[in-house]
């Protein structure tokens, strides 16, 4: 996990398509984390919808996107049951032979406080045996939280959570 942090914060710092602005590039030094956790980690059956339904997220910048909602994961934090709805973007394919990725958009308790205000986001990746692993600790801030240059999702009102997921990315900067 250290390994793939320090790569995301060369990127940023380095990349042409980094969402830092060039004009703050020269004083960053890297992005802000919670310590890593193994609680936060989940092995989660998808409870798969029967028919995918299109659901309108509303953006950063005002434009809405489709997407479709797959399912929901639901794991235990702090003795409560979550669920959090899991989506791909409307038009996306996974292509036989492929594992499935989905994206899930969420707040927290700790939205506005240690985390950006808007959301962060998780993509989860189908095993070999249909399970997800829900891991909390590769939690990032959309680009939105960088630069209003990019356009991001908020999370639909049913992915808040009330109970702080101390894990993943934290806020860029006060």
């Amino acid at each position: 996990m250290l390994q793939t942090r320090k790569e995301k914060d060369l990127f940023f710092k380095h990349h042409p398509q980094s969402p830092i602005p060039q004009n703050m590039r020269g004083e960053f030094k890297g992005l802000n984390y919670f310590p890593g956790d193994p609680s936060y980690r989940f092995l989660c059956k998808l409870t798969r919808r029967p028919s995918p339904a299109t659901v309108r997220m509303m953006t950063s910048t005002g434009e809405e996107r489709d997407y479709l909602k797959v399912g929901y994961v639901q794991f235990i934090i702090q003795g409560k049951t979550q669920t959090l709805q899991a989506y791909k973007a409307a038009g996306e394919h996974t292509h036989e032979g492929e594992r499935e990725t989905l994206f899930i958009p969420f707040k927290d308790a700790t939205s506005g406080k240690e985390t950006y205000d808007a959301a962060r986001y998780l993509e989860i990746v189908e095993a070999e045996d249909g399970s997800f692993l829900v891991d909390f600790n590769k939690a990032y801030n959309p680009y939105c939280a960088y630069s209003e240059a990019y356009s991001c999702p908020f999370p639909p009102r049913e992915n808040w959570r009330d109970v702080p997921i101390k894990a993943g990315e934290k806020k860029f900067k006060d």
